[in-house]
């Protein structure tokens, strides 16, 4: 039976993420680390597949508990409070410890979310895409920030031994839909 740890799961992206895991890995248990799990929906929170973790992300010894015979990680996680620090990145200081602890534990491999300003060596000038990475640094540089701050983390030897996919996205929407676009 696959063992899942997500992270991020009460968030407005965490939720259906968790929801889509439920529906399409039935057999899965379902690990979700959690600050505040009153905000999970009761569907959610009530699940036989699911098991809650409670702490904190500088709460290494937690997270460490939470690995414990996981398969693999996804993370919603992002800056998303006005209210995030500009001049730190505590979610790219989550990922570097974090990094370390699935290599103690041997979980290979992480799917998280990023955004374009996490930047890839293979980027491509696009006018659209140096147009929003602007604006985004322009009008929220703390998100800006901790994102670089995320892709220089996973491409850096904190990484070494890890499989990870970082899923760009330029926003996240709330609706229905399947549709898969790219470039």
């Amino acid at each position: 039976m696959q063992r899942i740890l997500i992270f991020g799961s009460t968030a407005p992206s965490g939720i259906p993420l968790v929801r889509y895991a439920l529906q399409n890995y039935p057999e899965a248990k379902l690990v979700l680390y959690v600050r505040s799990p009153q905000k999970l929906p009761a569907d959610i929170a009530s699940h036989p597949s699911i098991v809650l973790t409670e702490g904190q992300l500088d709460d290494t010894t937690a997270i460490d508990r939470a690995l414990n015979g996981v398969d693999a990680v996804l993370s919603a996680l992002g800056p998303s409070s006005p209210k995030h620090p500009k001049d730190k990145t505590p979610i790219a200081d989550f990922y570097a410890a974090l990094l370390g602890l699935m290599r103690k534990r041997g979980v290979k491999r992480i799917v998280l979310l990023g955004t374009a300003s996490a930047r890839d060596p293979r980027d491509r000038f696009a006018i659209g895409f140096k147009a929003m990475t602007a604006s985004v640094y322009t009008l929220y540089y703390p998100g800006f920030n901790e994102f670089r701050a995320i892709g220089q983390v996973f491409r850096s030897e904190a990484a070494k031994g890890i499989e990870w996919t970082m899923v760009r996205v330029p926003f996240l929407t709330d609706g229905e839909s399947d549709a898969c676009v790219a470039g």
